[in-house]
């Protein structure tokens, strides 16, 4: 059938700014949208500027009221009877809960970064208004959601949006029980958030919202739509539900005094109603940013990047920075540090990029620095596993810009072993003391620069091969059995007649068994996204220079892979920004 590939909306409140905005957005992309309003007369208006422009054919106009239940089950049956089904329900209505004062709002310096506003003197409250409030602002949509569950159902692509506000996030509301409750994620339930709000009145009437610690009604009904959205996402698994701040936009609500435009506003909302099918679920955005329900610094994206005063973890910092991103310099050398560190703060990075000393070889220096990072920040993004050895010397005859001469390099156990603490187990352990962290992001990503060197082709001795190269029986036992069984045989002389690498072999079977890890660690966290990629020949100190790629170009395949969006690929092998074969 023709119109089982059609898709259909609703949007609420959509007469003017941001509503509106977001029907002609989603119109433009081939959707039918029902635009909806309280004020018939406001709604038809808004259709016919939409018709003038071209999408008659895309949008209709149903009068609705979010607050009276009727108009919700008339609405509701209407869009049954029409379409069928429903596939988008963005729901944009809302008030301010207050009588606002424009002009205080505009000197307040509201929005602005920075600004501490006090609310009493822009909003007037009262109980009436702020009921009013509650019952458009959570319940109205709550109620759209209830009443259109069931043509949802039938899509098979379902989207909820539930248009939020940065107000609404729990460090608003200083009331620790109603914060308590409504951060709860594990145990909120609808009955909760009524107890909440139920309790916020009945403070209200009785004329003790300071003394209880409440914010305004429109704070408390945000948070209230945000917690709802995780109790739907919860109970519609199949269902894309989000909810989000589209930013300090031009509003009437706010007297136009906001920063951005409708149709910048408008954008992050059509996104999450245009999500694909293994798009995100129950989540808390600030325009396109995935934020925290809770955190003041939610929308900032922490990173960490080892081996990075030089090369290509110097560049990954640099790339990574200039992505809007908060990255730690990490490395062993202090000085060296440091002086990267300035260099990048002389290119304009001063506010992304802090330094920490590491050395990844050392358990103690680790728990230190993970010890910083949960302090310093709460959480951690994105972990690039970058610092690594050779686990070989050139001979002290070999002057400085030689190439290399493989008889000239000298390996030894001592060295060996140093390699594959370094490049192996300090990866290991940077993951493991990282990893609770991590679980605090809601894109959390691991990277650990290998090379395709430590392919299994390379490793020629069949037993080490069969056991990392057994995915499902995989464990961070059995591979350090074949670390300890490589590092006996090299003490005894033996790596030529057991068939190890015996060209840069501390090196080749310390990155075989990093690619192995990572299969692990990508099983062991399914939500995480973690992969391992060799960056290209490189030109870096490790090879003397004597690589194809400049660093910039090395940085980009590990930076590509920070960057991926959740729902990506995980577990695997990448030569540069191509997928291979372990």
């Amino acid at each position: 059938m023709a119109e089982a590939t059609k898709r259909y909306a609703v949007v609420t409140g959509a007469n003017k700014g941001i509503g509106f905005e977001t029907v002609k957005q989603l119109a433009s992309n081939g959707i039918v949208v029902v635009l909806t309003a309280r004020d018939e007369k406001r709604g038809l208006e808004a259709l016919q500027k939409l018709q003038h422009s071209g999408l008659s054919d895309r949008v209709v106009f149903h009068q609705l009221d979010v607050s009276d239940p009727a108009s919700i089950t008339s609405f509701a049956d209407f869009t049954k009877t029409q379409f069928g089904k429903l596939d988008i329900l963005v729901n944009n209505a809302g008030i301010p809960g207050a009588i606002v004062d424009g002009d205080a709002l505009a000197a307040s310096g509201h929005g602005k970064e920075g600004a501490i506003v006090d609310m009493s003197k822009i909003f007037v409250q009262t109980y009436e208004l702020a009921e009013e409030c509650i019952k458009t602002n959570y319940y109205g949509a709550k109620r759209m959601i209830e009443a259109f569950v069931p043509l949802l159902q039938l899509s098979n692509s379902p989207r909820i949006v539930n248009i939020s506000s940065s107000n609404g996030t729990l460090k608003n509301v200083p009331n620790e029980w109603a914060r308590g409750v409504l951060g709860d994620a594990e145990r909120l339930t609808d009955e909760r958030v009524d107890d909440v709000l139920g309790e916020y009145l009945k403070d209200f009437k009785e004329g003790r919202l300071e003394s209880k610690g409440w914010p305004t009604a429109y704070v408390v009904s945000k948070a209230a739509v945000s917690a709802y959205t995780r109790i739907v996402a919860k109970k519609y698994p199949s269902f894309r539900v989000n909810c989000v701040c589209p930013g300090y936009v031009k509003t009437e609500m706010n007297h136009n005094n906001g920063l951005l435009t409708v149709e910048e506003g408008a954008e992050s909302p059509v996104r999450l109603a245009l999500l694909p099918n293994d798009g995100p679920s129950g989540l808390f955005f600030v325009r396109n940013e995935v934020s925290t329900f809770s955190m003041a610094e939610s929308t900032k994206r922490y990173a960490v990047v080892t081996g990075a005063n030089k090369g290509i973890g110097f560049e990954i910092v640099r790339q990574l920075a200039s992505n809007g991103i908060v990255v730690v310099l990490t490395a062993r050398d202090e000085k060296r540090g440091l002086e990267a560190l300035q260099k990048l703060q002389r290119s304009g990075l001063s506010d992304q990029v802090v330094f920490h000393q590491l050395d990844v070889s050392d358990p103690a220096s680790i728990t230190s620095f993970a010890d910083f990072i949960k302090t310093q920040f709460g959480k951690l993004d994105i972990l690039v596993n970058n610092a690594g050895i050779g686990g070989v010397k050139l001979d002290a005859d070999v002057g400085a810009g030689a190439g290399i001469d493989r008889s000239k390099l000298i390996q030894n156990y001592e060295l060996a072993e140093e390699c594959l603490q370094t490049n192996y187990y300090g990866a290991r352990r940077m993951a493991e003391a990282l990893i609770s962290v991590l679980q605090l992001s809601s894109s959390p990503r691991i990277v650990n620069i290998s090379s395709a060197m430590g392919k299994l082709e390379n490793i020629q001795n069949k037993w080490a091969e069969g056991i990392l190269g057994d995915a499902e029986n995989l464990t961070e036992e059995k591979v350090d059995e074949v670390l300890k069984e490589f590092l006996k045989d090299f003490k005894e002389g033996s790596l030529a007649s057991k068939v190890w690498p015996t060209f840069l072999s501390a090196y080749t079977v310390s990155k075989a068994a990093m690619n192995a890890y990572t299969r692990i660690l990508a099983k062991k966290y399914p939500s995480f996204c973690i992969n391992c990629v060799c960056p290209g020949f490189v030109k870096t100190d490790i090879n003397r220079n004597t690589g194809i790629l400049p660093v910039e170009e090395g940085a980009s395949s590990p930076v590509r892979l920070a960057l991926l969006p959740n729902g990506s690929p995980s577990g695997l092998f990448f030569i540069r920004k191509e997928v291979s074969s372990f």
